[in-house]
């Protein structure tokens, strides 16, 4: 494998990282006008939909993971 690659699961929690900014800055911005409900609302929206996707990607990850393995496998069984 190569280990020069750039880890896939640190864009994961930087992009979830970002969704909890977006969601903490919407709802500060709808708390100052007047509509805090409103602003938790999408917060948590936000919230949810970053968690879901740092989920798929650590998903994909673990899945490209187990395929480049028995990929490997299968060309170390071809080279017998």
């Amino acid at each position: 494998m190569d280990d020069r690659r750039v880890p896939r699961q640190g864009w994961a929690k930087m992009t979830l990282g970002l969704s909890i900014l977006f969601a903490v800055g919407a709802f500060a911005y709808f708390s100052l006008a007047g509509t805090p409900l409103r602003g938790a609302a999408l917060g948590v929206l936000v919230i949810v939909a970053g968690y879901w996707e740092y989920k798929r990607k650590l998903q994909d990850e673990r899945t490209a993971r187990k395929y480049e393995a028995e990929a490997e496998e299968q060309r170390r069984k071809n080279q017998r």
